[in-house]
């Protein structure tokens, strides 16, 4: 498992409209859907994902609700969330982990900030303190959970980031895009039907 873990969440069962939610935002800002040949692949190292002008993405079937957005770009990510929000019109779960040094997530309905958290706030901008009473108006957790969730810390951020994850009902939470572009199917649920998806910077 790589050092940062993050995907972007989507309640919804429609594959379909998350690609094609994914193509529609990233064309504005910017970027135009590639067949994956097109990508660059001269033998060279693999550049730094955040100053790549080439940016992948993995996009999982819907699973117990939910359908998650892999990207590859672990900074610009932070930016998606609500965008996808907004297009699709649903809720959002941006959900991260750096390791044993933080995690947290950023909730967003129809582009709108909802809640949001992160154990160092360097992170995010704005407020930092979780909302479980909001929190449970979108997850299959209550409030009190949630409560006790924050309350206790749960040990490590990846441990604390998979009981959060659990009371959302969200499946495949702790793989990041590259383990799954590796192949890495350990603990991962339907593998064999994400679709991979790449764009090139105009």
């Amino acid at each position: 498992m790589h050092d940062f873990v993050n995907a972007v969440h989507l309640k919804t069962e429609d594959q379909g409209a998350v690609l094609d939610a994914v193509t529609e935002v990233l064309a504005r800002a910017g970027f135009d859907a590639v067949a994956l040949a097109e990508g660059p692949d001269d033998g060279t190292p693999p550049e730094d994902p955040t100053k790549s002008r080439v940016r992948h993405f993995l996009v999982s079937p819907g699973n117990n609700g939910w359908v998650s957005v892999f990207d590859e770009n672990f900074v610009d990510i932070f930016d998606l969330s609500p965008r996808l929000s907004a297009e699709l019109k649903c809720p959002a779960l941006l959900l991260w982990s750096q390791g044993d040094r933080a995690w947290g997530y950023s909730l967003s309905d129809d582009g709108r900030l909802i809640d949001q958290f992160a154990t160092d706030p360097n992170y995010v901008d704005g407020p930092v303190e979780p909302h479980p009473e909001a929190l449970s108006e979108y997850a299959t957790g209550t409030a009190e959970q949630f409560r006790k969730l924050f309350e206790a810390g749960k040990g490590t951020p990846l441990g604390s980031m998979r009981v959060f994850a659990k009371l959302f009902g969200i499946r495949n939470a702790e793989s990041d895009y590259e383990d799954l572009a590796e192949g890495d199917d350990e603990g991962v649920e339907g593998l064999n039907e994400f679709v991979q998806m790449t764009f090139l910077k105009r």
